[in-house]
């Protein structure tokens, strides 16, 4: 496997961060971050996987690189009542090599308090492994009570189902 490097994303890719959520017709998928920077290349990966778009400042990303290319993100979005591990993705030829573990266990590495997150059911087991255990939903703090309370209403109509998970 090669070998993967975790870094904290930089200041100078926060103009690309915020861009992510406003440049709806940007089509990076197939491009590498050195030619578009590593916010670009952030902000396309949360949106293919359907992450969660909100709160992308860059002091809150990790970014796992390879040779020189991003092959995952993840980040810690603070909230003033709690921390949420969030928009964790690793590009596709590299998932399943462990990538993912890295980040989550750099990103938990620099915590110190309680930590939540929100997913999809089938990825409860892959969480757990993390010391992560789920609550009810209506037990998370604000605003992961509202995100997935909304989740709660809408992804069953949609055929999925969100949960909360808490890590001490």
């Amino acid at each position: 496997m090669t070998e993967i490097q975790i870094r904290p994303a930089a200041e100078a890719d926060q103009g690309f961060i915020r861009q992510m959520v406003r440049d709806e017709d940007l089509d990076l998928v197939s491009h590498c971050a050195a030619e578009y920077g590593y916010q670009r290349f952030i902000r396309q990966m949360v949106r293919d996987e359907d992450l969660d778009p909100t709160a992308l400042h860059w002091s809150h990303f990790l970014i796992a690189e390879a040779e020189g290319e991003i092959v995952g993100i993840g980040q810690v979005r603070p909230y003033p009542k709690c921390r949420e591990l969030g928009n964790l993705v690793v590009k596709e030829p590299y998932r399943r090599l462990g990538v993912g573990a890295q980040i989550v266990n750099a990103l938990l590495e620099r915590e110190t308090g309680v930590v939540y997150l929100e997913c999809l059911t089938h990825n409860e087991r892959y969480y757990a492994r993390f010391g992560f255990k789920r609550i009810a939903w209506w037990r998370a703090p604000m605003p992961l009570k509202l995100k997935t309370g909304m989740g709660q209403v809408v992804g069953p109509l949609l055929g999925f189902r969100v949960i909360v998970m808490r890590r001490d």
